[in-house]
């Protein structure tokens, strides 16, 4: 899933694995443990919930395309 933050910057989050690219998961989630979720991975789940998710089908190279401008945007 894609989740838009406050600051505007779109995350990506795997539910399937329970993992965000943000900063936040990996601070409090994975370095310090103070946390099960960040706010985007609790988004995922309730907008699943709900049933309010935007369901977009990509391509293989889509979904290339997708996960390298994130890793271009990080580094």
């Amino acid at each position: 899933f894609q989740v838009l933050g406050s600051s505007g910057k779109l995350y990506t989050c795997y539910s399937s694995c329970h993992f965000c690219t943000c900063p936040a998961f990996g601070f409090t989630v994975l370095q310090k443990s103070e946390s099960l979720l960040c706010k985007h991975i609790l988004a995922v789940y309730l907008s699943r919930a709900m049933g309010a998710c935007q369901e977009l089908k990509v391509s293989e190279e889509q979904l290339t395309s997708i996960l390298l401008a994130e890793e271009e945007d990080e580094g």
